[in-house]
Formats: C-alpha cells, structure tokens, sequence
C-alpha cells in the first residue's frame, strides 16, 4: 500500500490557513484565494486591504472564499480512517480519491489507511476506482458527501461487490453492492484496557452472535447484520477465545483466539466470505486493525475440545479438570462430557486431579495434547489411578489414567445420516469389533485406549454388540436408539469393567453415547433379540 497525499494535504493545507488570525503569513493564501475566485480589481483590493490592515473588507473576503472553497470549515478538522474490506476479487487493490485528489494509491484488500487529518466541515466525496487508475474519472463508485465535525474520529469500511450477482446473495437479503460504512465517534486510543468494536462485513453470512469465552451469556456482538457494528467494549485482559455463531446460536461459524494489548482501540472484521468454494474468494475470518493503519493481524483459528470422564475406578467417581493448569471443570462425574468449548489452538495441557483438589499440583495425570485450529477433538480420560490394584489387560495395554485424544466432529457431515466414532474404555476387556446385528462389522480391532474413525448409519434403532475379535464370544448386544439423531456426531464408548468383581466392583461393561452437547452418558439398553 502506497500512500500519495500531496494534492490532499494542500486541501488540508488551505483549509487549515483560511480563517487563521490575520497577518503577513496569510497573505499568500489570499491572493491565491482572489486570484482564482474574484477579479483582477479584487486581487489588487486585497493585496492592499492585507498590506495596510487587514481590516473589515479583507475580512469579508476571507469569508467568501473560505464559503466557497471549503463550504463552512474554517480551519477545523477532523481524522479519518479507511479500511478496505471488500473481498470481492475484482476490488482486490483499489485507489481511493476524496474530492477528486488521490487519497489511497494501490491499497489493498484487508488493509488500513492510518487516521489522517482531513478537513471538517467540508463535504467530502469519496471515489473508488481501480489500482490502474488515472484520475477521479476512473472511479467505479463514489460515496458520499459526508460532511465531518470539527474534531471527530470517524471509520469508514469499504466493504461488499462490484456485482452481487455474480456472488451469494446475503442469507438477510442485506444489499452486498460495495459501499462504505461509517463508525461514528471512532476511537484511536483507550484509557483503560483494550477496547474492540466489531463489524460484520461477510456478505454471504447470516446474522450472528459473537460469544466471549463459551459463556452465551457474554456476547459483545449480538444479532449483527451483515453491514453492522457493534459499539466499543473492553476486551478481557490477558486474551480471550470468540465463536461466531448465527443468531439463535444452533450454528456455529468459526472460532477464533485474540489477545490485544491494554490501552489500544481496536476495529475487529469479519472479512471474506462464509462459503468462500462458492464465491471464488478469500474464507471467513476476523482481522484486527489499530489506528497506525495498515495490514488487518488475522486472529488466530481456535480449536474445540469435548472431553469425556471415563475412567470406572472408584476412586474417581468425581475429578477436577485442569487445563493448561487452570481449573476448567470442578467435580466432573464419571460418564459426563462437557459440551465442545473452545480454546486457543496448540499444545494444551490437561490434568486430572482429585475432587478435593487445592490447585493442578494434586493432578494424578497429566497429558498435553496438540489441537490445530479449525478442528474440533474429544480428550477422553481412561484407565485407573493405582493399575495394581485392578485386573491387568488382556492384552498388555497399560491402564493408568490417562487422557486419550482424536480429531472429532460436532455435527454429521450427512445431514441424512448419524456418524459414530467407537472409543473403547473397558481397562480389563480384551480386543474387540463393534457390530450390529446382523453381524456387519462397523469398527474392528480396537483394544483399550483406542478411538476409531467415523462411519455413518442410517438414523434407526439398532442393536450393536461388542464382539471380541476372532472368537465368537460378544458382549452385548445394546439397542442404539438413532432415530432421532440424524445429522449428528455421537460418540459411542465401552464403558466400565468386564469383570466388575475383579475392578473393586466398578461399574459393569456396557455401550454408552454422547451427543456434541455432552451432558451425562446416554446409557444403551440391553437388546432384545
């Protein structure tokens, strides 16, 4: 981005003379104004009227041209940002001109101009034309006028197409033509921590919510329409994880992690387009830009994790769950899941600690797991806190306590279909297939610990049993009642002791299912065959 503003800045310049106290220094300024607005009679009263006093009639004068060239300025200004944010690939470096004269040479998509002195109380009319531009003339829209007040702040988002017919139409059939959009009484700098505004500028997305730190009841952006800005709020000290979600919150956009630091002012996009394969164009995300201007700091994509207590000892009927050393989840029973919840991406650290735990240095396990953004995961804890005290595995595995990770997925990617993944959990059962019940094998070889991959059903109710794999022995079967579940992902995971007495009489083996919003294990039934 190449910023040329000498012509703008002689606009600026002018205004910033005209109206000043009189004196020699105006004298230029005057002649100039005369020279090119009154006669050649005019220029000679002012020059004397400027040479002798300065008095009532060069007064007047000043008042005319200053009526004249820059509407009712009088010296005053007022700052203003520009932020390219229309993601259409035709608009993808632009120039920008206010009042005919070169603002923004070559400025592209995602970029900010810094707040720059600009004349207020003068209209202004701003031109957007292409990169290859020569003039004003070229523009392919103008906007405006807008008229600034002395001493205001203001934010203008060039955002939506050239053509929105050859893009998605807005799910709120909000005009996605290109335009600017204005944030009044904009910020540049805060007095206390950092404090955000958010526009929604993703043509295609519907209205959404923007929920702060998995708590629903925190929304610094509720019910945005494409187009909207949310006013300033202080952002949480030390960073914090943001969902975008639709408005009634059944749908989640993207996740995002940010940590600005305090005393910044900050304009939060959400920029490109939701369903980018069918516009061409670049994805959604949310880019951060500061009032020195230029390219927008993407935030980063988060990750989302549901974890799964699991593990049958009795002594960890209830545990507490640390995360990157925090307390994240207090008396956590076993056969809960937590909802998926979001969280910054990369390695995170999860401890499993008593009940009764003072801080993460009770922790009885620690296992540090990697998440990469976009993706969601399970974190299921298996196994049992003394192995000694319980039946070995039959096949060798260890079965100390011990939290187990896989990429997951929170919704079916069928809408048609329910998409099961297999998690064996059972310390003291030995390798086993999943299937049902006409013998259809679903998942095979799973010993303890492991997490399979996907497979999808038709949503019905179905028996399944765990057949251990090359005998003819099963355990089971369990009826999987999936009528309901089209379109979602259920996690199916074998749960409790084969041989409770030998477990200090654990819970016995059994199929049990939870849903992406977790909660406690859907027990399945017996089946009868």
């Amino acid at each position: 981005m190449r910023f040329n503003r000498t012509q703008w800045l002689a606009v600026v310049a002018a205004a910033l003379f005209v109206g000043v106290g009189c004196g020699d220094d105006d004298e230029p300024s005057n002649n100039a104004n005369n020279t090119t607005n009154n006669t050649t009679n005019n220029t000679t009263n002012n020059t004397t009227n400027n040479t002798t006093n300065n008095g009532t009639n060069n007064t007047t004068n000043n008042t005319t041209n200053n009526t004249t060239n820059n509407g009712t300025n009088n010296g005053a200004t007022a700052l203003l940002q520009v932020i390219h944010n229309s993601a259409d690939p035709a608009a993808a470096t632009i120039d920008v001109y206010v009042n005919g004269d070169m603002f923004l040479d070559d400025f592209d998509f995602r970029n900010a101009s810094p707040f720059e002195i600009v004349p207020a109380g003068t209209d202004l009319e701003i031109e957007i034309a292409p990169s290859d531009s020569t003039s004003a003339d070229d523009a392919i829209k103008t906007f405006g006028p807008y008229n600034l007040a002395a001493d205001s702040t203001t934010v203008l988002i060039a955002s939506g197409v050239v053509d929105p017919t050859a893009f998605d139409p807005n799910p709120d059939a909000e005009s996605t033509a290109l335009n600017l959009y204005a944030i009044e009484d904009a910020k540049t700098t805060s007095t206390t921590g950092a404090i955000v505004a958010v526009f929604h500028g993703v043509t295609d997305a519907p209205t959404i919510d923007v929920i702060l730190n998995n708590n629903p009841a925190l929304k610094p952006v509720d019910d945005a329409k494409y187009g909207d800005t949310t006013p300033y709020a202080e952002f949480p000290e030390g960073g914090a994880v943001l969902d975008v979600t639709n408005a009634d919150n059944t749908a989640r956009i993207a996740s995002f992690g940010a940590a600005v630091p305090p005393g910044v002012a900050v304009v939060v996009v959400a920029s490109g387009f939701a369903n980018p394969a069918q516009n061409a164009a670049a994805p959604l995300g949310l880019f951060a830009f500061f009032s020195t201007g230029g390219a927008g700091i993407p935030l980063p994509s988060a990750s989302r994790l549901q974890v799964i207590h699991n593990s049958a000892d009795p002594a960890a009927a209830q545990v507490d769950v640390y995360i990157d050393d925090k307390k994240a989840f207090d008396d956590f029973t076993f056969r809960t899941a937590t909802p998926f919840f979001t969280l910054p991406a990369g390695d995170r650290k999860i401890s499993i600690a008593p009940s009764t735990s003072a801080s993460v240095a009770d922790a009885i396990s620690n296992t540090t797991v990697t998440l990469e953004g976009k993706k969601s995961y399970l974190a299921v804890a298996n196994g049992v806190i003394t192995p000694a005290d319980f039946a070995v595995n039959p096949d060798a595995k260890p079965t100390a306590l011990t939290v187990t990770s896989a990429e997951a997925r929170e919704r079916a990617t069928d809408p048609t279909k329910v998409e099961i993944v297999a998690v064996h959990g059972g310390t003291d059962a030995p390798t086993v297939d999943l299937r049902t019940s006409n013998n259809t094998t679903l998942f095979s070889d799973l010993s303890f610990g492991d997490i399979s991959d996907y497979t999808a059903l038709d949503p019905a109710s179905m028996p399944l049993n765990l057949r251990i794999t090359g005998t003819a022995s099963s355990i089971g079967p369990f009826t999987f009642d999936a009528t309901n579940f089209a379109g979602r992902a259920i996690t199916v995971v074998a749960s409790g002791f084969n041989v409770p007495a030998d477990n200090q009489n654990g819970a016995e083996l059994g199929l049990v299912a939870y849903t992406a919003a977790g909660g406690t294990a859907i027990i399945l039934p017996p089946a009868n065959l």
